[in-house]
């Protein structure tokens, strides 16, 4: 009989495998089932890679099957997009096209309306200057025709009739004319007789006993004021004609005559207009196929 030797005791600190801690019915039953376990596991891992391998395969088709549609419709996509962005492209540059033409000819209008411009404005100074011109000719067409009022220096002439009363020593209308004539021969610019202003179509008449200018009657003594240069209207009235048949009348029956410069500029009234009542513009006459030829 052999001799048994005790069991070793296990290192301190070390554990016993399972194989020699569990008892033989749990080994062999653990140790069957795990090998049936792990041979199912086997198979269903082999089962299951065939399948996954075919699901990748059918999934990456599919993967690549959509992707290659979706190449294709954003081909087709970029496709029309490019024919549209080409076109609008060319409706843009058409419209460029059109709004530079477009400017372009309102450039030029504007150019043309600033010559326009240009030349309307001085055409406007020049007819302001002629319209300054021809203003100050017409007030002094009408200053010595009567019809505005003046303003200057000249002379102040007082007549008056004869102080002994005579009939002969009355100063009549044909008299006064005559000083009147005098005056404008001397240069006088513009007269006026006791406020009536004198024109070229003012007459002096005697209606009874009394003297009309106009038709407004005057009495004596009479105030003369005439305009003009006062340093020569007496000495060319003197050497008038009418200025030296005045002189004589006045020596011949006495008549009341002072006449003075005025050291102020004398102001005299405009004339009333006349009224034409029988008066009309001519028409121009025509002219014969001579005259017309030039």
């Amino acid at each position: 009989m052999a001799e048994r030797r005790p069991a070793t005791a296990p290192e301190p600190g070390k554990t016993l495998p399972e194989h020699v801690t569990l008892p033989l019915l749990s080994l062999i039953t653990r140790q069957s089932m795990d090998g049936d376990y792990q041979h199912v596991a086997e198979r269903r891992k082999a089962d299951g890679e065939e399948r996954a391998g075919r699901r990748i395969t059918r999934n990456t088709a599919l993967v690549v099957a959509l992707f290659g549609l979706m190449i294709v419709i954003a081909a087709v996509q970029t496709s029309r997009d490019a024919a549209a962005t080409e076109e609008g492209r060319q409706e843009l540059i058409r419209q460029i096209s059109l709004e530079r033409s477009d400017l372009g000819d309102a450039q030029d209008t504007i150019s043309d309306l600033r010559a326009t411009n240009g030349d309307l404005s001085e055409r406007a100074d020049d007819l302001e200057r002629l319209e300054g011109s021809v203003t100050r000719r017409l007030l002094q067409a009408r200053g010595a025709s009567g019809f505005a009022p003046v303003r200057g220096p000249g002379v102040r002439i007082t007549v008056d009739n004869s102080p002994d009363g005579t009939d002969d020593g009355r100063v009549r209308d044909e008299d006064l004319a005559m000083l009147i004539d005098g005056l404008w021969v001397a240069g006088a610019e513009a007269i006026s007789i006791n406020g009536q202003r004198l024109t070229s179509i003012s007459s002096i008449r005697s209606v009874g006993d009394a003297i009309h200018v106009r038709t407004q009657p005057l009495k004596p003594p009479y105030e003369i004021l005439a305009v003009g240069d006062p340093n020569t209207l007496q000495a060319l009235f003197a050497e008038s004609r009418p200025g030296l048949q005045w002189i004589s009348l006045r020596n011949t029956f006495g008549f009341e005559f002072e006449i003075e410069n005025s050291t102020s500029d004398l102001s005299l009234p405009a004339s009333r207009r006349a009224l034409l009542r029988s008066a009309r513009v001519a028409e121009p006459e025509p002219l014969n196929k001579k005259e017309a030829i030039p």
